[in-house]
């Protein structure tokens, strides 16, 4: 298998993909129920429970990856945080490995390193206003 060449295990980065799937549907159920969307929809919270969602997914396969399929980060060149006016965009540079089944998990990695990174701040942010307003 061309994955065990890299030093990659895809079994088991598929298991991490459908464990961080259904932690981030549980988490986005949780809140939507949690939120009382279930009963009221309003807009504003249902993205807010999505937002949830999306961080649970990212953190579980972002952490997950880490764990399982570290070897994957070596694949990873440089990382740069642009700012483009009011926008902030994480541009990763990563290297071919070769393998067209493996660069598409390193790009799923990337997207999920992306997505929990640029979610932190936002997170902190909601926490400090709960706590302290």
């Amino acid at each position: 298998m061309a994955g065990r060449e890299h030093g990659i295990d895809f079994r088991k980065l598929r298991r991490t993909m459908w464990l961080a799937v259904i932690v981030g549907l549980v988490v986005l159920l949780v809140s939507l129920w949690k939120l009382g969307l279930f009963s009221k929809f309003e807009l504003g919270w249902a993205v807010m429970a999505l937002a949830f969602g999306a961080i649970a997914w990212s953190a579980v396969f972002y952490f997950g990856c880490l764990i399982t399929a570290g070897a994957i980060t070596s694949y990873i060149e440089s990382d740069d945080t642009v700012i483009k006016g009011e926008n902030v965009e994480m541009v990763t540079k990563t290297r071919s490995s070769g393998d067209a089944r493996l660069d598409a998990w390193i790009e799923k990695f990337v997207f999920a390193r992306n997505t929990f990174g640029l979610s932190i701040l936002p997170l902190l942010l909601l926490a400090a206003v709960f706590i302290f307003a």
